[in-house]
């Protein structure tokens, strides 16, 4: 892995991890880090693990851009309804 592969592994995870918490109204602690580990890890998920792959003519660095951000829209979800709901960014009462 060269230094240009891993900072585009970066960026598309710190993109997609951005758009994935603006999508579900959620945000991950450690603000950036949390953003680029929920993009990898919501990437990873669906791609490695779910095997879903939407768009692979529209990926960067070998990562496929709409299904990274849909992973880690999942990711953010999912680590915020564990958590109790008040723990990451926004309630989910409004008051």
């Amino acid at each position: 892995m060269t230094l240009t592969h891993l900072l585009v592994l970066l960026i598309v995870g710190a993109l997609a991890g951005l758009i994935g918490e603006r999508l579900v109204s959620r945000g991950m602690p450690g603000g950036l880090i949390g953003a680029i580990v929920a993009g990898l890890v919501g990437a990873w998920l669906m791609v490695d693990v779910l095997h879903v792959v939407l768009a692979p003519e529209l990926s960067l660095g070998g990562i496929p851009i709409i299904s990274a951000i849909l992973g880690a829209a999942i990711v953010v979800l999912v680590l915020s309804l564990v958590a109790g709901g008040s723990v990451f960014g926004r309630s989910l009462r409004r008051y």
